[in-house]
C-alpha cells in the first residue's frame, strides 16, 4: 500500500509535465510528418524541372513549442531561368509571419484588440510552448496591417478598372 506524504506532486505540477510531455511528442510528430511529407514530394516531383539543391534549417513557431526541421530546396529550371523553391512549405501551405505560424499569428491578433502587446505577449507565451516579447506582437500586427492594406489597395484597382462588382460602402 502506497503512503500519502507532503512530498507527493501536486496536482497543478503533474498537470504542467503532462502539458510539457504531450508538446515534446507533438514536436516530434510534426517532425516525422515533415520528413515523410518531404520524401514523398522528392519521389513525385516533376524531375524535368524541379532539381533537388540542398536543404536549408529551420525553426517555426507553432502552439506546441518550437519545431527545428530541415526543408529541401529544389532549383526550378524555367526558360533557361533559375529560381529557388520549398516544395515542402508550398505543398503545405505552411502560413507564416516571420518564423510564426498562422496559428500563433491569430492567436495574437484576437488577443491585441482588447489587451496591450506586452499583455498578449504575456497571454502567449502562458498559453502555448513558446516565449514571445511585445515587440514580437507589435511586429506581426503591422506585418498583418500590411497584408490587408495591399489587399485592399489591389481591391481597390479592380474596382477602379471595373473589375470587381459591388457598390461603396456609405456610413
Amino acid at each position: 500500500m502506497e503512503k500519502i506524504s507532503r512530498n507527493n506532486e501536486k496536482f497543478n505540477e503533474f498537470e504542467e509535465k503532462i502539458y510539457k510531455e504531450l508538446m515534446n511528442e507533438g514536436i516530434k510528430r510534426t517532425q516525422e510528418w515533415f520528413r515523410k511529407v518531404d520524401n514523398i514530394i522528392l519521389k513525385s516531383r516533376d524531375k524535368e524541372f524541379l532539381k533537388p539543391k540542398d536543404f536549408k534549417k529551420i525553426t517555426i513557431k507553432c502552439r506546441f513549442g518550437y519545431v527545428e526541421y530541415y526543408r529541401r530546396r529544389y532549383e526550378l529550371t524555367v526558360n533557361r531561368k533559375i529560381s529557388y523553391v520549398y516544395l515542402l512549405d508550398e505543398y503545405l501551405e505552411i502560413a507564416s509571419i516571420g518564423q510564426y505560424l498562422q496559428s500563433i499569428v491569430d492567436i495574437v491578433i484576437r488577443e491585441v484588440v482588447e489587451k496591450s502587446y506586452r499583455q498578449t505577449a504575456k497571454t502567449i507565451s502562458k498559453d502555448t510552448a513558446i516565449t514571445m516579447g511585445h515587440t514580437s506582437a507589435i511586429n506581426i500586427v503591422i506585418k498583418v496591417s500590411e497584408k490587408i492594406k495591399k489587399m485592399e489597395e489591389e481591391k481597390a484597382k479592380l474596382y477602379d478598372r471595373g473589375e470587381l462588382e459591388g457598390t461603396k460602402e456609405k456610413k
